[in-house]
């Protein structure tokens, strides 16, 4: 039998619910299976960790923090997460170092005129201060039934994303049109087939299954 997996959403667009969180233009998840606590995005700001201190939810002991992709509106919320461990740090909290697992291309300058950049606001040098990187194109297994798929193979020609303005600035001084490559998501496999947890499925829903199989 699977270990359950409970998933939290800490923000998206809607606050489709009778308590007050708040929303924004992002997304944030909160992840619980077996006894490893995984932040899956982290929203456009820190409301996710305003969220997730009304629901109860601690950020300090995190096993995992996983990106989507590097848009700014799910990964903006990385500097205030590094805000608070700092703060927890300093006010000598108990405090996890989370490996922070993304594809390699997920911190690159992403341009779409007229923001000259958005994606990451922060490089992954200076992230690295702060997570253990574990930046792969190839799936990686975060416990038995809980995958990282890596780079998405876009199999399906009707599910390919025309780039229009984007632009993406890689580590040779190159510039080209960004394919969203470093778009990926989280396939569980539980008693009842498999489940996955994506964000905005840049690189095709269909090719995210077929990816999963």
């Amino acid at each position: 039998m699977a270990s359950q997996l409970k998933l939290t959403v800490l923000v998206d667009n809607n606050t489709l619910t009778d308590r007050y969180y708040q929303g924004e233009p992002g997304l944030s998840f909160f992840l619980e299976t077996g006894k490893k606590k995984i932040l899956f995005d982290t929203g456009y700001s820190s409301l996710f960790l305003k969220n997730a201190g009304a629901m109860g939810i601690g950020m300090h002991n995190l096993n995992f923090v996983v990106l989507s992709h590097g848009h700014l509106d799910h990964s903006g919320g990385l500097a205030p997460l590094i805000r608070h461990f700092t703060e927890g740090i300093i006010e000598g909290k108990k405090h996890s170092e989370p490996k922070l697992i993304a594809h390699p291309w997920c911190f690159l300058p992403k341009e779409k005129l007229p923001l000259h950049n958005n994606g990451s606001i922060i490089c992954e040098e200076e992230l690295s201060r702060h997570f253990r990187m574990n930046l792969s194109d190839t799936p990686v297994w975060i416990t038995k039934n809980l995958v990282f798929l890596g780079k998405i193979p876009r199999t399906f020609s009707f599910e390919n994303t025309n780039p229009g303005k984007r632009r993406l600035y890689l580590p040779d001084g190159k510039i080209e049109p960004d394919y969203l490559i470093d778009d990926t998501a989280l396939a569980y496999r539980s008693d009842s087939g498999i489940v996955i947890i994506t964000g905005c499925s840049h690189s095709g829903i269909c090719n995210i299954i077929e990816s999963s199989t």
